[in-house]
């Protein structure tokens, strides 16, 4: 089974401007795979937004698709 090590950070580069960003984490390097299109006015508002990111990734993941016949 591989194990993936997803991070969900939230950044504020602007007062007041408040992003998510998911990230991978490979050995020691972190690499941004996702991200907020825009600012969000609170922090808990993109906290939200960025579970709900993570939340559809894994949904998307665990989806096996239509059935298909062999």
């Amino acid at each position: 089974m591989e194990i993936h090590a997803i991070a969900l950070i939230v950044d504020e580069p602007i007062a007041g401007h408040f992003y998510w960003v998911l990230q991978k984490h490979d050995g020691g390097d972190c690499r941004p795979i996702a991200a907020a299109e825009g600012p969000m006015p609170t922090y808990g508002a993109a906290m939200m937004a960025g579970i709900e990111a993570l939340q559809r990734r894994t949904d998307a993941r665990d989806d096996p698709g239509p059935p298909t016949i062999h």
